[in-house]
């Protein structure tokens, strides 16, 4: 199989696009919470995760190992953050270097909501938002920005696997080949 026409690196491009869609969109149209694009973005890998685990499964002739599926899987969801993160890079870096501090401020912003949710007295959220603002200003760097790949491949494998337990399926062993018969 050509590796260009590969089922992961198709659905893996198309979960990039998604990704940068939806990001784009969050950043420049509306501002979409960052819980909502959590649960948008999860809804959206299993989707394409179900979808070219399918596509493999068609293409093997209805059958997929677990092995299978969880390297199609994984392979998606890998391509899309690399697709993803390296758009990210290209657009905080050379395209809109000033939505650096506009993802700065939504980032000490939806920490300063969760503190307020879970009741943290305001010297110690004072102390943490401090901190939580520094690291906010230095965590859109390209290098800490490629690290993002690392971690979110290890968030990528965690739900290949939940996902490929669904979408693998073993050949029938009861199954009678038609060609083993003449080859007999």
């Amino acid at each position: 199989m050509d590796f260009l026409q590969s089922n992961w690196v198709k659905y893996g491009i198309y979960l990039g696009i998604i990704t940068i869609l939806v990001q784009l969109v969050s950043y420049y149209v509306t501002p979409i919470n960052v819980w909502m694009q959590m649960l948008l973005g999860f809804v959206i890998m299993i989707a394409l995760f179900y979808l070219a685990g399918k596509a493999e499964r068609e293409a093997n002739g209805g059958v997929l190992s677990y092995g299978q599926a969880l390297k199609t899987t994984f392979l998606t969801g890998l391509t899309g953050t690399v697709v993803s993160t390296l758009f990210s890079i290209i657009l905080i870096q050379l395209i809109d270097p000033g939505l650096v501090e506009k993802l700065a401020e939504l980032s000490v912003e939806t920490a300063r909501s969760m503190m307020e949710k879970f009741g943290m007295p305001e010297d110690q959220m004072a102390a943490a938002l401090e901190k939580a603002e520094e690291e906010a200003a230095n965590a859109f760097t390209p290098g800490k920005m490629l690290l993002q790949i690392v971690y979110g491949s290890i968030f990528v494998l965690i739900f290949a696997a939940i996902v490929s337990i669904f979408i693998k399926k073993n050949e029938d062993p009861n199954q009678v080949n038609v060609q083993d018969i003449g080859e007999a």
